[in-house]
């Protein structure tokens, strides 16, 4: 047995004169010695599953950080093609985890940080938000197999994301008035011209595990939780919530990647109970929460024609609605040329 005290000696032995060579070496070392059987045994302790530049990803760690996602996809995979579905589930957890590591180095380098105070603030937001005490919300951490440190330290790490590309991406971006109009005549106001009803929709799931489906009272309290979902993002959105943003974030439904935007129909194409609710709305006006055989829904009539008069969307109705439509659209355009930047001048090096 021997000891190296020193980067150098390790250095000099390896015949490694680059530091970037020699740290890249030795995480690899390392990841060998982690997966090395201990006391004869054959049990992988751990083991890397990446290097970004000066940092390492193990595999705990994708397996901590993916932890629901993974666990979502083990108990829907059919099972012949469970191990497939897993090893491709993985990887999309650590192509995540590489360009959030990338920014972190990011705002690391440009010296962008997250005060305790702006971690507690938006912490405490997020259980008023959920609507639940403190100890309730650690006892729902507890069944998802997160900690409070883990809640925290993943908050902070979105926290201080946001704020690098907050002043890297979005505020680069910029929506002008007449590209609003623009996209207004091109989109809207000729197919509002042919009739129907232009609607957003936010929709809450209910009922989709196995777990929740052999169980009358797992069902029903999943139930009682989807329409708690819908009624307090409904009240948001009464408050002045943008509706595209909170569809983005909270709606379980397809229509919640374009900010819930399901387009236009006419009255003919509308399932009843979506007929029902929207008929009697005024344009700008949100619908009730209504029941559907899976989920809680309500939605938010743009505009509409009516029979008697042929009847264009009301620009100033719709504006802010296109506005943010355009901002993200841009964004997401902005956000992954400057990932890609990023990637490009980064040493990445994946071993899952």
């Amino acid at each position: 047995m021997f000891t190296i005290h020193t980067s150098y000696g390790i250095a000099m032995i390896l015949n490694i004169s680059s530091p970037k060579s020699f740290f890249i070496t030795l995480t690899v070392l390392l990841g060998a010695l982690l997966s090395y059987p201990v006391h004869g045994t054959a049990e992988m302790l751990d083991r890397i599953v990446a290097v970004v530049n000066d940092d390492i990803i193990t595999l705990s760690e994708l397996e901590e950080s993916g932890k629901e996602y993974l666990d979502r996809v083990q108990e829907k995979a059919p099972e012949e093609k469970r191990k497939d579905y897993m090893k491709e589930a993985r990887q999309r957890v650590l192509s995540k985890i590489i360009t959030e590591r990338l920014i972190n180095q990011q705002a690391a380098t440009a010296n962008v940080k997250i005060t305790d105070v702006e971690l507690q603030r938006s912490y405490q937001k997020n259980l008023e938000k959920i609507g639940v005490s403190h100890q309730e919300f650690l006892r729902k951490l507890e069944e998802t197999g997160l900690s409070e440190e883990r809640y925290k330290t993943d908050l902070r790490n979105k926290l201080l994301r946001d704020k690098l590309i907050l002043y890297e991406v979005r505020s680069k971006v910029v929506v002008t008035d007449e590209m609003v109009k623009e996209y207004y005549d091109n989109q809207y106001a000729e197919e509002i011209a042919q009739g129907g009803f232009y609607l957003l929709q936010m929709g809450f799931s209910w009922g989709e595990s196995e777990q929740v489906q052999q169980s009358e009272d797992l069902l029903a309290a999943d139930k009682a939780r989807a329409r708690q979902r819908a009624e307090r993002i409904r009240q948001e959105v009464l408050d002045g919530e943008d509706f595209s943003k909170l569809a983005r974030q909270e709606s379980d439904l397809p229509s919640a990647e374009d900010g819930g935007d399901l387009g236009i129909f006419q009255e003919n194409e509308l399932a009843p109970y979506m007929r029902d609710a929207i008929v009697n709305l005024d344009v700008g006006e949100i619908s009730p929460v209504i029941e559907t055989p899976n989920s809680f829904q309500f939605f938010k009539l743009l505009s509409r024609q009516d029979d008697e008069e042929s009847m264009q969307a009301h620009f100033e109705t719709v504006k802010d609605d296109i506005r943010v439509k355009l901002m993200e659209s841009k964004f997401q355009e902005e956000y992954k040329k400057w990932v890609e930047q990023i990637k490009t001048g980064s040493y990445i090096k994946k071993m899952l």
